[in-house]
């Protein structure tokens, strides 16, 4: 367990450890995160389903517009959720119902191209993979780990520790300046290590 708490998260070391190899990492994303669906707070459900009719239309033949048949009928609890109440998106043609056959977000691009900002109400996981938080510790997703090279880390051959290479979704996560000061505390524990 990791003694570094920055705002509301304590602080999984593998993010100053590992790293993507040349080449790798979430910018070269293939989308196998989203082939059995994802985990979404269920007040994002809710806030997905009050822009269904607009969503619908960045959908393809691929996905359901079927919008009862988006996600799972059975919610969990979960305290890493901000409601502490989770559902999962359904999978339809062995995918996340909302990824369309070119691999990008029916969500994400909906937000993007309407509302402005491609985060705006894509659920907080999806933006934050390969990034994630079990039981209030942030570390790393390994859930396509050797699976992907766009979600696979390594210790040894790294072009750049998790910090560094998923900026985007720690700086979505923790804010500008908890992100500057997880950075300074790279810088210390990289000195320790003599990397």
């Amino acid at each position: 367990m990791s003694d570094l708490q920055i705002g509301k998260y304590k602080i999984d070391p593998v993010l100053f450890e590992k790293g993507f190899a040349k080449g790798c990492g979430p910018y070269e994303c293939q989308t196998t995160c989203c082939s059995s669906g994802v985990w979404v707070d269920v007040k994002e459900c809710d806030v997905v389903l009050s822009y269904k009719e607009q969503i619908k239309k960045y959908m393809d033949d691929s996905q359901t517009t079927d919008d009862s048949k988006w996600f799972d009928a059975e919610e969990i609890e979960d305290h890493d959720f901000e409601s502490a109440r989770a559902i999962g998106t359904a999978v339809f043609n062995n995918k996340c119902t909302f990824l369309k056959k070119s691999g990008q977000c029916s969500i994400q691009l909906f937000s993007g191209e309407e509302l402005g900002d491609r985060w705006k109400i894509k659920p907080f996981y999806c933006i934050a993979f390969p990034i994630t938080v079990v039981d209030g510790l942030l570390t790393f997703d390994d859930y396509q780990q050797d699976n992907a090279k766009c979600c696979s880390i390594v210790s040894e051959g790294k072009e750049n520790t998790l910090v560094d290479s998923c900026k985007d979704e720690l700086v979505f996560m923790l804010g500008e300046e908890d992100y500057k000061k997880l950075q300074h505390y790279e810088v210390a524990e990289l000195s320790k290590m003599n990397l």
